[in-house]
């Protein structure tokens, strides 16, 4: 279906009667066909994930260009980094958002790995967007559009599907949602549902099987109340459940091996509540948004340890966090030359970590407690010249963080507290020569804030025992970086291309260091990434129902400036590639619906990834491996009704995504999830 897949890479087409459906954006706050922003922006259509059997943000990485999975220890938290730059241990490098709803906080550095069943589109922004979106979008920004309630007609739709795993238990997954209008043209809500079980496939050390058993619920509700033509009210709230037994982290790939012993499990838990007034004022729509987060981490992992009882030592760790988000903007509005953004963002965030053993004579429990109050005033402005083929745009952001960090237990207490700011400037210029031809320049600067050290790793063992200069606290890092770009419509709407190289320089890079395995944060440098992104949508007109797409990422990253001090200590050099960064990927797709007979259609769709190999964490020579994946799905549908063959990971790719040598030469690694063949029977009413 074109319309499906327009949206996977540039999806809409200027042709007075395109083959290509057009796609509208919100990436830069204002609504935008998607081939006409000058930005590196990319967007997928729920449509499109569905027809290839993508279900989560892990699989919807895999096909944006320069976009990896980093450390992902548990199957709940995951971490991605977009254009090489990496996390490490301090916030996410990445911006996280639900419609409006900002998914950050001190402490919340992960991904949200909520289904994608029901979703409009994700919106993946490449690059740093710290103007817009402020700290942690240094890297990229992600969001979920969901889709809204139907104010007009009742619908739904059901999907269950039954999965086999390679070498590992099966599986089955539960999709259900209803939008029901409440009031016609003013009030509605829609509620979705999804639950899926992944079947283990790990083994342990004591030879017991299929261990790493993982499940996930997914319940999203929203109200959508329009009180007037001018004025609408959105409220929103996001449950997300991920248990599993075990992790993720392996000492073998062939057969999985796993880290985990019996009694280890880990279960993740976050709630996103949100609340949107948009006013439509004539001049400029008045925008303001509220939002509540919560994290809650319960996990226990089993060690081997002669001093323990019985000699297995059991670490609990519990983390609670929240965090209160809020925007206000006003975007102009009209066909005028002069457009402008204006908003101020406001963060407050705490989180307390506790840890506990059964050897307490030994390792007593520690608690820790986070804090982090952050304002920001941003605001952007363009004015268009030369009848509108030449738009000059500036854009500024200020931002503020008051952080602190108290310890207690482990036998040093402390207290600590910082204050990072920033100014975040960005340039544009964008030139339209043609109906059919965009052309930009983007210069920005990316941030994150600071972070703290845990005292007792940094002051007593790496700076005491290793000699290393570890810092408590560990100030901002910062980047710039220049893009050129161009996107194209050619042939009738029937092709787009989308380009895009950049050069981006990292200043006082934050990476982790390890010292007896455990691992703190260091400024280690200066660093420096070239890469070219490549987008290619083919719907030809002559063969309905057909589209072929490509996106690829090509890339060079290394550190240019080290800190002599741990150049030595951790086994690093200038010239060394960046930690989880792979030198390219590469995604192709292509999808095909044709009539059967009678009032039956036929879909199929075939998609492949290749991610290239990423070096471990800072201060290890360890590599994970380049990676296959093809994923297929076949199927048929009459009315409402629909069943479907899919598979995923058909090559059974095995390989480490992540590799690592953290103490003593214990080698861990990650791997993709092993081969799934499924069935999936839905209905849509």
């Amino acid at each position: 279906m074109p319309a499906a897949l327009s949206a996977g890479f540039a999806g809409q087409a200027l042709a007075e009667e395109p083959s290509i459906e057009e796609i509208v954006v919100t990436a830069q706050k204002r609504e935008q066909r998607l081939q006409e922003t000058p930005v590196a922006v990319q967007a997928l259509a729920g449509e499109l994930l569905d027809d290839i059997s993508v279900r989560d943000l892990n699989e919807v990485m895999t096909l944006v260009p320069g976009a990896s999975e980093e450390l992902s220890n548990t199957p709940g938290l995951r971490r991605f980094q977009i254009r090489g730059i990496a996390q490490s241990l301090g916030d996410s490098t990445v911006g996280y958002y639900v419609n409006d709803a900002a998914f950050i906080g001190y402490q919340i550095n992960f991904a949200p790995v909520a289904r994608t069943f029901d979703i409009e589109r994700v919106e993946v922004l490449r690059g740093p967007q710290s103007t817009l979106y402020g700290n942690g979008s240094m890297g990229g920004t992600v969001r979920y559009i969901t889709r809204k309630p139907d104010l007009v007609d009742f619908e739904g739709a059901f999907r269950a599907a039954y999965t086999d795993t390679a070498g590992g238990d099966n599986g089955n997954y539960f999709d259900g949602v209803v939008s029901l209008p409440l009031v016609e043209d003013r009030l509605g809500v829609r509620v979705a549902a999804s639950q899926e079980v992944t079947g283990g496939y790990q083994e342990d050390a004591f030879g017991n099987e299929d261990i790493n058993e993982f499940q996930i619920t997914t319940v999203r509700g929203e109200m959508l109340w329009r009180p007037a033509d001018s004025v609408s009210i959105e409220l929103m709230a996001l449950t997300n459940e991920a248990e599993s037994d075990g992790g993720t982290l392996l000492i073998s790939l062939d057969p999985p091996v796993g880290t985990s012993l019996p009694g280890d499990y880990n279960n993740n838990f976050f709630d996103l509540y949100s609340g949107t007034l948009e006013w439509d004022l004539g001049f400029a729509t008045l925008t303001a948004n509220v939002a509540r987060v919560e994290f809650d981490n319960e996990s226990e992992q089993v060690l081997p340890f002669p001093f323990a009882p019985g000699g297995l030592l059991s670490v609990a760790y519990a983390t609670d966090s929240e965090a209160l988000n809020s925007e206000t903007r006003l975007v102009s509005q009209g066909d005028g030359p002069l457009q402008w953004v204006l908003g101020f963002f406001y963060s407050d965030s705490e989180s307390e970590a506790d840890t506990a053993t059964n050897l307490p004579s030994l390792l007593p429990p520690t608690q820790a407690a986070y804090g982090s109050e952050s304002v920001s005033v941003f605001g952007e402005i363009s004015y268009s010249l030369m009848d509108g083929t030449l738009i000059p745009l500036v854009g500024l952001r200020y931002f503020t963080d008051d952080r602190d960090s108290t310890t207690i237990g482990g036998g040093i207490d402390s207290s600590l507290d910082d204050t990072f700011d920033s100014w975040n400037p960005r340039f544009n210029l964008q030139w339209l020569p043609r109906e059919d031809t965009n052309l930009y320049i983007n210069i920005a600067k990316g941030f994150r804030s600071g972070i703290f050290n845990t005292p007792f790793y940094c002051s007593g063992l790496h700076r005491g025992l290793g000699g290393l200069p570890c810092s408590d606290a560990v100030d901002s890092d910062t980047l710039w970086s220049y893009e050129l770009g161009a996107k194209w419509t050619l042939a009738d709407g029937q092709v787009l291309i989308d380009l895009a190289g950049y050069y981006m320089d990292w200043q006082d890079v934050h990476q982790a260091a390890p010292f007896l395995g455990l691992f703190q944060s260091y400024q280690f440098g200066d660093a420096e990434v070239i890469g070219l992104d490549v987008g290619l949508l083919y719907a030809p007109a002559s063969i309905e129902g057909l589209t072929l797409q490509v996106t690829a990422n090509f890339n060079q990253s290394e550190f240019v400036d080290l800190d002599p001090t741990l150049d030595a200590t951790v086994v690093a050099d200038e010239g060394d590639e960046l930690p989880f960064v792979p030198d390219m990927t590469l995604s192709a797709t292509a999808s095909y619906s044709w009539s059967l007979t009678g009032n039956w259609m036929g879909h199929a769709s075939l998609s492949y990834s290749r991610i290239g190999s990423q070096l471990g964490q800072f201060g290890t020579d360890a590599e994970g491996d380049d990676r296959d994946l093809l994923r297929a799905r076949i199927g048929a549908s009459v009315g409402n009704f629909g069943v479907y063959l899919f598979g995923k990971n058909l090559l059974d790719e095995s390989d480490a995504i992540y590799s690592q040598t953290p103490a003593m030469g214990l080698v861990t690694f990650t791997q993709d999830y092993p081969r799934q063949i499924g069935v999936e029977v839905g209905y849509d009413f």
